[in-house]
């Protein structure tokens, strides 16, 4: 039997059921629809986290914190001047900035505007070391001069009130003075029958004097003092001062691996957005893995349905069956009909599962995006823009046609096997 009589002897078989074809497709259908939609949540939700860690830090930057403690030390490594020059000596290492919280800060205003700051103490060189760029204005040169990262301006907001139009522009605030309040902390009692002092508060003005270019969320949401205006506000000494955590800028993100695996060996605490999204990945494979054996239950009962359609079939058409044999037709070739058929029912719901789950995906990316963005615009802030929250893929609509038609295929096996195992006499007896 030639393969194009093959195909016509399926494509005629196939037309003579079409209800039954288009009830059993149907079920396939539902299969891969169900198996795309459910890994493809898995892929979009696993896309959109990997892209807020991206957001949270340069892909060529490292957090290092003193949390750590090398073994068999009782107490935990300082980040100091000596930390930052033993780092700077590291290979691929291209720049080392140490930073500083401002904890002492309580609030900021202008004029009828009312917030709080994410303030911070660098070295400005450091900053343009770590590549950070102006938008406007220039870096701070005085303790009492300012950098807004490109969107900290929206931390302050009318009578400290947020909502639509009440947030402050960032660029507006350029060459202003504002009015920081701090909270000095109490210094410990010298013996335990002194009086402990109550925390003072005092007000500095903090002149804008820069505004950097957009490079993450986290720190456009930040200000900027330098180093030394820092340490003072925090009552931290400037003669050998340790610091929260530094920042270790490396050559390329290819090198963030090694660099921060030498910085654990030393036995500091690291965070970057690499190591945030390995730790990720297999969580992420683990939940697709879920989603995906629950499409596949229904996939199993489609598979079923394919079995059912076929053994019905052969008993529709013995008689056909031993006509077949008794003209030449191999066993071999018996087999090939209807693992065909089986094959192609397998195929079509496929495709008809893929344009369904793809029209389903479509709709529901829409309507979250809608959603996010109508709640982004009433609370005051730019509508955001987010990834897909289910992404099919070229590679995942290939493997759902090609899963469903070896679900056709494997569902098939047993009524190709039974049907050529007719015996040719008594097939053509049947009525």
């Amino acid at each position: 039997m030639r393969l194009r009589d093959l195909i016509f002897l399926v494509g005629s078989n196939l037309r003579r059921m079409k209800m039954r074809l288009a009830l059993t497709s149907l079920g396939v259908v539902i299969g891969t629809s169900a198996i795309v939609l459910m890994i493809s949540l898995g892929i979009g939700l696993q896309n959109n986290i990997t892209s807020e860690l991206g957001n949270i830090g340069a892909a060529t930057h490292i957090t290092v914190m003193s949390g750590g403690m090398m073994p068999g030390a009782s107490d935990a490594l300082a980040l100091d001047d000596r930390s930052i020059k033993e780092f700077e000596t590291f290979d691929m290492v291209e720049a080392v900035v140490p930073t500083q919280y401002v904890q002492t800060m309580q609030s900021v205003e202008y004029k009828k505007y009312q917030g709080g700051l994410n303030l911070q103490g660098a070295p400005m060189d450091g900053l343009e070391g770590l590549g950070y760029e102006l938008a406007e204005g220039r870096f701070p040169r005085g303790d009492n001069e300012l950098l807004l990262g490109a969107s900290a301006g929206s931390s302050l907001a009318l009578n400290g009130q947020g909502g639509p139009g009440t947030s402050l522009e960032t660029a507006d605030l350029l060459g202003k003075k504002l009015s920081a309040t701090f909270m000095e902390q109490p210094t410990e009692a010298d013996s335990p029958d002194a009086v402990p002092t109550e925390p003072i508060e005092f007000k500095r003005k903090l002149t804008v004097v820069g505004i950097l270019a957009k490079v993450d969320q986290q720190t456009d949401q930040s200000s900027f003092v330098t180093l030394d205006s820092a340490l003072e506000l925090n009552g931290t000494s400037t003669r050998r001062p340790t610091y929260e955590q530094v920042i270790v800028k490396v050559a390329t993100p290819t090198d963030v691996e090694p660099v921060e695996a030498a910085l654990k060996d030393m036995g500091f605490e690291t965070m970057s957005a690499s190591s945030l999204q390995d730790g990720l990945k297999s969580t992420f494979l683990i939940i697709q893995g879920v989603l995906g054996a629950l499409g596949a239950i229904a996939m199993l009962v489609a598979s079923l349905g394919i079995a059912n359609t076929m053994t019905m079939s052969i008993f529709e058409r013995t008689r056909e069956i031993g006509i077949m044999k008794a003209v030449g037709a191999s066993n071999l070739q018996i087999k090939r009909v209807f693992l065909g058929e089986a094959a192609i029912i397998g195929i079509i719901g496929g495709v008809g599962g893929l344009i369904f789950s793809a029209s389903g995906a479509a709709l529901a990316n829409l309507f979250v995006r809608g959603m996010i963005a109508s709640q982004s615009v009433a609370s005051g802030g730019p509508a955001q823009e987010t990834s897909s929250f289910f992404d099919i893929s070229p590679g995942l609509a290939l493997f759902a046609i090609v899963f469903a038609a070896g679900v056709g295929l494997l569902a098939g096996v047993l009524p190709a096997v039974r049907a050529a195992n007719l015996d040719p006499l008594t097939a053509l007896r049947h009525e």
